[in-house]
């Protein structure tokens, strides 16, 4: 299923000092949650700001053991990816895997590709947004398995809008919350000391622990 988005961002006013690397203070464990390593010009680094669906579907899994509102989350998407817009700047997107032109029209000028539509409706793209130091973000009610399912527009002729990993993400109970900070190369995870450790104890995630004054911007 997909995420609902909300035009009210009023849930998530107990973030606005929160720090984006970890969530806000006052948990009592905090854990990072390391991204994988990937291929970069200079050798290998983690991947820096998204969790890939592999490790936020086991991350999720473990979420949702640890909330009594594992249906009644919300999920942040901050609004300055490329990925949300529409237009010529992602155009070529769908035109480079179009279908080929007919054979009795490769002399003819081809005609210009419609360009995809933003991500999400005007009225969730021109909606109140979340903010979370400086940062403005989209603001989605779901449950927490379906982390990441934004319900977005695909970019035109089948090809898939993908999306980044929740950039916060927290249920309606406040018993944890999840940050993904778009400048960071894991994700952070504030909770109860049983989460950290069922986290710690998860062979899918590679996890350690860290100190709330330790965030990503300190």
């Amino acid at each position: 299923m997909s995420l609902r988005p909300l035009s009210d961002a009023s849930a998530g006013e107990w973030l606005s000092s929160a720090d984006p690397a970890l969530g806000p203070i006052g948990f009592d464990a905090y854990v990072r949650v390391l991204h994988p390593w990937t291929d970069t010009e200079d050798g290998q680094d983690r991947i820096e700001g998204h969790l890939p669906e592999d490790l936020l579907a086991a991350l999720v899994d473990v979420l949702a053991r640890h909330t009594e509102t594992p249906d009644d989350c919300f999920h942040a998407l901050w609004d300055g990816y490329g990925d949300l817009l529409g237009g010529e700047a992602v155009g070529f997107l769908s035109f480079a895997a179009g279908p080929a032109a007919w054979p009795g029209r490769v002399f003819t000028k081809p005609k210009p590709p419609t360009p995809p539509p933003p991500a999400f409706a005007p009225e969730v793209m021109d909606g109140p947004r979340l903010t979370v130091a400086g940062r403005e973000h989209l603001l989605f009610t779901g449950p927490v398995a379906d982390a990441g399912q934004w319900g977005a527009a695909t970019y035109g002729h089948g090809i898939p809008r993908d999306l980044n990993s929740p950039n916060l993400l927290w249920p309606a109970d406040h018993a944890w919350c999840v940050a993904t900070d778009i400048d960071t190369r894991w994700t952070g995870v504030g909770g109860p000391a049983a989460l950290a450790d069922d986290l710690l104890g998860d062979q899918r995630l590679e996890v350690v622990r860290t100190r709330y004054e330790s965030g990503g911007h300190r």
